[in-house]
């Protein structure tokens, strides 16, 4: 049994309430919780596990988004408020495990986990009274420390996609200025990309590597893709069209973001019906 220690009565059955509701949301008995005065008493000889999850989601409710958003501005001074939200919405992501594609999320704890572990601890702990201030102040450390880790991967991740934005315009507006070398091309990905001329004969590979070195050329970026991206750009095709199945190769999403309504996605089978046809 925990005696969680508030300054006036009001705020004890306040929280009893929000405690009672958040349980019942979780299916949990909220029978554990009851206001003593000015104290919160929280019964966990029964289901320690049960209270430890409630007062875990409570607290997570209550603190996460408000500290995530103190690291941002205070630990890594981004102040626009356009900024931090887009920041903080990466965080929340990267917590809730929306985004598996970043190697140095994919090998963090949960903050669930530090969380429900520092509530058990302390209702573990007999006869023990504290205030909800306090065990923000000292029990929560790891969880603090990991949520401000997930604050940094999130600013690096917002600094690329600023970066990758900033590098899709530049060839947006590259393909857009330039004129045409020809009608249309034809690039099929069945697991690698192939580069088909309007006739629907294959580029050869000393074509690929002068169109590459061309969109050098124009788009004074360096790190064009020299398999599929730069030879594009440097064929400065009017239409384009992609066959394919998967839409979630990073290259089609690229290809898609420059081309716009120049791209023309179209099943892969169609594509292998045509070369059929043509042979």
């Amino acid at each position: 049994m925990a005696e969680l220690i508030f300054a006036d009565q009001k705020t004890c059955y306040q929280l009893q309430k929000e405690l009672q509701q958040m349980a019942k949301s979780l299916n949990i008995q909220p029978s554990f919780v009851e206001c003593r005065n000015h104290s919160l008493v929280l019964d966990t000889t029964y289901d320690l596990e049960s209270a430890a999850d409630v007062m875990a989601a409570y607290t997570r409710k209550k603190v996460e988004e408000s500290r995530i958003l103190f690291f941002i501005e205070h630990f890594f001074y981004f102040t626009d408020a356009q900024e931090q939200r887009e920041i903080a919405a990466i965080v929340k992501e990267f917590i809730e495990q929306e985004r598996e594609d970043v190697p140095a999320v994919r090998e963090l704890d949960t903050c669930d986990y530090h969380m429900r572990d520092a509530w058990r601890k302390i209702l573990s702990e007999k006869e023990l009274s504290f205030t909800f201030e306090s065990f923000l102040q000292f029990r929560l450390k790891d969880y603090f420390e990991l949520l401000q880790v997930y604050v940094e991967c999130a600013i690096d991740e917002y600094k690329l996609e600023l970066d990758y934005q900033a590098f899709v315009e530049q060839l947006r507006k590259c393909a857009g200025s330039q004129p045409y070398l020809t009608d249309e091309i034809h690039v099929a990905y069945d697991g690698e990309f192939k580069l088909y001329d309007n006739h629907y004969r294959l580029y050869s590979k000393k074509m690929l590597e002068l169109m590459h070195e061309r969109a050098l050329v124009l788009t004074q970026e360096l790190d064009l893709d020299q398999e599929v991206l730069g030879p594009i750009i440097g064929l400065a095709p009017e239409i384009l069209h992609l066959y394919l199945e998967d839409e979630n190769h990073g290259m089609v999403h690229t290809l898609q973001n420059i081309f716009q309504e120049r791209l023309i996605k179209k099943p892969l089978h169609a594509f292998y019906g045509r070369i059929n046809r043509q042979s």
